[in-house]
């Protein structure tokens, strides 16, 4: 089986796709029981999360792709203020 460039873009926007779903379960999993309760080490984790995540939202040229990736940025600063 041979990708063309659709198909590898059609699996990078998947992919991508799924890690903004786990970016918002991962922010849940691990603050979700803290209630604004945050260690500087939450702050710092928190920060190394988004750092990474956009590192990958960043090698897409979608833009559909970067304005879901800001609405969850959006959806977890709300949920979580203080860890910003």
């Amino acid at each position: 089986m041979i990708l063309t460039a659709g198909d590898y873009e059609n699996i990078l926007k998947d992919g991508l796709i799924q890690k903004l779903n786990w970016l918002e379960e991962e922010f849940s999993f691990l603050f979700n029981s803290k209630k604004g309760n945050y260690s500087q080490n939450d702050r710092t984790l928190a920060h190394q999360i988004i750092k990474d995540i956009t590192e990958s939202i960043n090698c897409s040229e979608d833009a559909r792709i970067k304005e879901l990736f800001i609405d969850t940025l959006k959806s977890i600063n709300n949920i979580y203020p203080e860890l910003f």
